[in-house]
């Protein structure tokens, strides 16, 4: 079962004690998952030649491996009908 997003009022009771540091804020957001995403134009003279939309899965690793367990298992080395 995956945790419930933060919510904004979650997020202000972690910063808003003072005793949190950025090492507690970098470990909560790596507990819960944390993406990333961005777009990236490159162009010249107002041509854009290049664009580019990025994406980062941010999480710890047991969270992960605990999401492999969730999907089921396809068939390997077989044709699909």
């Amino acid at each position: 079962m995956s945790p419930k997003p933060l919510t904004g009022d979650d997020a202000r009771a972690i910063f808003a004690t003072t005793d949190t540091s950025l090492l507690e804020v970098v470990d909560n957001l790596l507990t819960k998952g944390v993406v990333l995403t961005g777009d990236v134009v490159l162009g010249i003279g107002g041509v854009d030649l290049i664009y580019a939309r990025l994406s980062v899965l941010l999480c710890t690793v047991d969270r992960l491996l605990a999401a492999q367990d969730d999907v089921p298992a396809r068939p390997r080395g077989g044709r699909r009908a």
